[in-house]
């Protein structure tokens, strides 16, 4: 395999967005990565290729916010999937349960025979509920997030279309 051809003259835009792939929805960052988030050098430092497409498109990074993906996809760096959330409210959009759950539904735990719906927003923690189907228990957090969590996009798109719509 060639090696790239490099322009030796490139601005940091032609280098960044010769990195990418706008051919789907998602434009998705095709060179190095960490944990799935594209990185790319502006000297004289790494930065975390998403949040530079965001400045470029946006403006500065306010102090306290981060910059979220809301399509989920870590490598995507459109501009128009990206948005600025506080630390809090961006750990409000996680993905799922957590790697040792044992009912494999984020918020729901097993304890004393009976599944258990908590939600942490900051340092509070809400008991929503104690149920004797994992079902009753899902349903319940989803929608408490829904109604508590407004930045959490991914258990309003499942409401719509996953198996909350059926309930």
């Amino acid at each position: 395999m060639d090696a790239p051809i490099r322009k030796h003259n490139a601005t940091d835009e032609e280098r960044f967005w010769a990195k990418v792939d706008k051919s789907g929805d998602c434009w998705t960052w095709t060179a190095a990565k960490t944990n799935g988030y594209g990185v790319f050098r502006i000297k004289p430092r790494n930065m975390v290729a998403h949040k530079v497409s965001y400045i470029w498109a946006h403006g500065p990074v306010p102090k306290g916010y981060e910059v979220d993906h809301m399509c989920f996809n870590r490598s995507c760096v459109n501009p128009a999937h990206l948005r600025l959330l506080t630390h809090q409210e961006n750990g409000q959009n996680r993905t799922g349960a957590n790697t040792n759950s044992k009912s494999g539904v984020r918020g729901v735990y097993w304890a004393q025979g009976q599944w258990i719906a908590r939600a942490c927003i900051g340092p509070k923690t809400i008991l929503v509920g104690r149920f004797d189907d994992l079902g009753e228990a899902e349903r319940a957090i989803t929608e408490w997030r829904i109604e508590h969590m407004p930045v959490s996009l991914r258990d309003r798109r499942r409401r719509v279309s996953g198996p909350l719509a059926d309930a």
